[in-house]
């Protein structure tokens, strides 16, 4: 499986930002954002633009550094035009190599954006 990078924009408090339109999901491909910090939170935003409901999966983390990795992958079924929100704890999707992994099921469609707290 490739990797298709999404960018990680960085949110900075009182600062107003433009709602990014996100990168386009390639169903066959894993999903990597890298976050700007070592440790934290990141917001992630999936969109499911195809014609019926999609599961998206945010990976579980890798023990070291995700000492919360036990708590297993997070998972979502969106139905066409969802658009989901979650806040995730590096403590618990961090892979070893500093990266968040997102998957979707075959033929999905959609977008996903990354914000790094501040």
């Amino acid at each position: 499986m490739a990797d298709t990078a999404i960018p990680n924009t960085q949110l900075v408090l009182n600062t107003p930002l433009t709602n990014p339109t996100g990168t386009a999901i390639v169903a066959a491909n894993n999903h990597v954002i890298t976050p700007t910090k070592a440790t934290g939170r990141v917001l992630i935003r999936l969109t499911n633009t195809f014609a019926g409901a999609k599961v998206f999966t945010i990976a579980a983390g890798s023990n070291p550094p995700a000492d919360a990795a036990g708590q297993g992958a997070i998972t979502q079924s969106l139905a066409q035009n969802e658009v989901w929100w979650v806040v995730v704890e590096s403590s618990r999707v961090m892979k070893s190599n500093g990266t968040i992994v997102v998957t979707v099921e075959a033929s999905t469609t959609g977008f996903i954006a990354a914000f790094q707290l501040p």
